[in-house]
């Protein structure tokens, strides 16, 4: 935090400190993605050279375990201050595939979960993996596009904590449809949301991917695709006078190391940065900046 607060600057800022669990919760809940007002995506492309089609498919034997690890920032502008929040996220989760009728059944089971989310004002959070409650699963095309039946939840006294839903629509990215060959582009949007009783989320992703090349690790070659997207999220939470409403803009680069051995990704790396506002009752509109990084491993 930046500065010093009293204690009744403490009492006046709680509303933002809300908002800037949310803003947290909705950041690790969504899909890295653009939405309205985002930026043109890019035109397509094949590439030149010798072109490769991409497509999941269960492999063999027909498990894995990913390691996720994510680190987000927000920091909330208030008359009293700068609130800062950082929540920390390191997931293991292990994968069965299988064969369904819509494309690659997936079922996840939680190995290992550690969350702390500290701030100057709120104190420290966590969750571990006995906060943990019910099965991953969902759907996979052989392009990467997902049905999500179910994810698992957390305890409600740290459910806003949670990584999953984001993990769901964020593991597995979308492949190109059409063979594609050095510095071929593919262009992925989606759109999804959340609503509970009392709060509702949206996003709207547009990824373009670049295939870049290849590249050996660990004796496998991996094929390198870069990533750039365009973000936009919105929450709205609470009910009558109490409602928080929250936006947030911004961009995403990283890039995905794709096993084609297995037809899975071993490596993700992004980073996003975010900005907007908070409409808060009691403390009115608020700026928000948000910044993370996320890492995916797959060990197999």
């Amino acid at each position: 935090m930046n500065g010093r607060m009293l204690p009744t600057d403490r009492h006046r800022a709680a509303p933002a400190v809300k908002a800037a669990i949310a803003a947290v919760a909705l950041i690790s809940a969504a899909a890295c993605g653009g939405g309205p007002g985002a930026a043109p995506a890019a035109t397509p492309t094949t590439g030149t050279g010798p072109t490769t089609g991409f497509a999941y498919r269960i492999p063999s034997p027909p498990e894995a375990l990913y390691i996720v690890e994510d680190s987000v920032e927000v920091v909330v502008s208030t008359a009293a201050g700068d609130l800062d929040l950082t929540t920390k996220t390191l997931l293991t989760m292990n994968l069965v595939f299988g064969r369904d009728p819509a494309g690659i059944g997936v079922i996840g089971s939680v190995v290992g979960l550690d969350v702390a989310a500290s701030s100057g004002v709120g104190g420290t959070r966590t969750a571990n993996a006995d906060n943990v409650q019910g099965p991953l699963a969902m759907v996979l095309a052989r392009a990467g596009h997902v049905q999500v039946g179910a994810v698992p939840g957390l305890d409600s006294a740290v459910a806003d904590l949670t990584p999953f839903p984001r993990v769901a629509y964020e593991i597995f990215p979308r492949l190109p449809a059409y063979p594609v060959g050095q510095g071929g582009t593919w262009v992925d949007t989606l759109t999804w949301a959340i609503t509970d009783e009392t709060s509702e989320s949206a996003t709207r992703s547009i990824y373009t991917y670049t295939l870049q090349g290849d590249t050996v690790i660990d004796g496998r070659t991996l094929l390198n695709f870069s990533v750039e997207g365009e973000l936009a999220m919105q929450l709205i939470e609470g009910v009558g006078d109490a409602l928080v409403d929250q936006r947030l803009n911004g961009s995403s680069t990283g890039y995905v190391l794709w096993d084609p051995e297995r037809s899975l990704p071993r490596f993700t790396a992004m980073s996003r940065v975010l900005e907007g506002t908070n409409q808060v009752p009691g403390a009115g509109t608020l700026r928000t900046r948000v910044g993370g990084v996320i890492r995916i491993r797959g060990v197999f």
